[in-house]
């Protein structure tokens, strides 16, 4: 074999994986930002979305992540209820009854808000007891998801793990501002 041949050889396969994956074929990459226009001519690129935290950053698959950063809400359910049922069964070793009903909470991925009833208690998951939803600055969204998947935070006291009910952060660690934008200055 002369070193051309050889050469050949070793980059032949190559250039083949290197065309595979520059291919056009829509399929490798199904999803593209969503593009708004706002009516006043700004053009806006969805790159994220986290309505409820837990639902994104915990109980979707990692490789479902950028389907879901670029999805619509009304294809959550359709979408990502196995995922959400999968980590309540198996990771929270919840029941797949209960498991069916956080997932029905939780999908679509969104904060609801009824601006009609009640507004106390104002707080993640308010919406389900008749509440307003919706969620202010000071709300611990993450405890009360915690709450929800490991503890007994919506009534199921059956396999409760009380250890991971929380995740140990009390408050923000500056006063919030008393207009807008609300938010702490960063640190």
């Amino acid at each position: 074999m002369t070193p051309s041949n050889a050469l050949w050889r070793f980059l032949a396969p190559l250039a083949l994986v290197a065309a595979a994956a520059c291919s056009d074929d829509p399929a490798g990459d199904a999803l593209t930002a969503p593009v708004l226009q706002s009516s006043v001519g700004r053009v806006f690129t969805q790159r994220e979305r986290l309505g409820n935290p837990l639902v994104s950053e915990v109980m979707i698959v990692k490789a479902h992540h950028h389907a879901h950063n670029l999805g619509q809400p009304s294809r959550d359910p359709a979408d990502f209820t196995d995922d959400l049922i999968t980590f309540i069964t198996g990771t929270a070793g919840r029941d797949a009854a209960y498991a069916s009903t956080i997932a029905g909470a939780l999908l679509p991925d969104m904060l609801i808000t009824y601006p009609k009833r009640d507004g106390t208690p104002v707080f993640w998951l308010s919406w389900l007891f008749g509440g307003f939803g919706g969620r202010s600055l000071t709300d611990d969204v993450v405890d009360i998801g915690l709450g929800a998947l490991f503890g007994n935070l919506l009534g199921n006291t059956n396999n409760v793990t009380p250890g991971l009910t929380t995740d140990n952060v009390g408050a923000n660690d500056a006063a919030f501002l008393t207009s807008f934008p609300y938010l702490a200055p960063s640190n």
